[in-house]
């Protein structure tokens, strides 16, 4: 990752809903108008079907009401505290449009477990422009703007977003058991149709015995990208907050 890149991201019109983070390594279906998987069952408060054997975490339709009570959610203020989001309609309920002007939505560390030896995160997007410029966020676990001599962020553990012509890129961040710290990018070959709503998702899973690491990319329900690494470790820990909306919660 190119930090010198990720500057200039105003132009870009992204609105999100339905996200699903999993404590294991499964991508649910994506079907008509919510994420569901085979006999599922409403998760409390989300209106989101899910499989109840596939380790939920946390399963957010982005609606405003719903949201903003949990415990640690904060959003963007301007300079008199007003909230900066726009809430519009989603598949289900409303979703979050951002346009890149430091909108974006705020879970505090340790609000939900952290997705380290196996994970899995979903979202629905919807990209409004022609194009989406390089390195637009949509979910990133991380909020601090320092980054490394290999430029990526010095918290970051991992982060779905756009790359360039509207391409789904995820990028996680493992740590060895020696604590060597290896970064790993996954994007796909062709953009995702801009004006629809599209089905991203990411998985990643660590085998204690092979000392192998899977990480799959997928795209409205198919696999776009994997790769299978040997002895990098599971994905790191920190204590960076989840920002959704946004790469960053800050200007950079």
């Amino acid at each position: 990752m190119n930090a010198k890149l990720k500057m200039n991201m105003k132009l870009s019109i992204i609105t999100i809903t339905a996200i699903l983070l999993l404590a294991l390594a499964s991508c649910t279906n994506p079907v008509s108008s919510s994420l569901s998987a085979a006999d599922p069952v409403p998760v409390p408060e989300t209106g989101i079907d899910v499989d109840s054997a596939i380790g939920l975490v946390a399963g957010l339709t982005l609606d405003s009401d719903i949201l903003l009570s949990y415990p640690g959610v904060s959003v963007s203020e301007d300079a008199e505290g007003n909230a900066t989001i726009e809430w519009v309609e989603g598949l289900s309920g409303t979703a979050l449009k951002g346009d890149e002007n430091g909108d974006f939505i705020r879970i505090a560390d340790g609000t939900l477990p952290e997705l380290t030896v196996a994970g899995s995160v979903e979202v629905w997007v919807k990209p409004e422009l022609n194009a989406v410029n390089y390195y637009t966020g949509i979910l990133h676990k991380g909020d601090n703007p320092d980054v490394t001599p290999e430029w990526y962020f010095v918290d970051e553990t991992w982060t779905m977003l756009f790359h360039a012509d509207s391409k789904p890129y995820f990028f996680v961040v493992t740590e060895s058991e020696d604590g060597t710290v290896t970064p790993v990018s996954l994007m796909a070959d062709t953009a995702i149709v801009k004006g629809e709503w599209s089905h991203l998702a990411a998985t990643w899973i660590y085998d204690e015995l092979s000392k192998d690491t899977v990480i799959k990319l997928y795209v409205n329900g198919e696999v776009v990208v994997s790769k299978t690494l040997n002895g990098i470790g599971p994905v790191r820990d920190t204590d960076g907050d989840l920002i959704i909306g946004s790469q960053l919660p800050v200007p950079y």
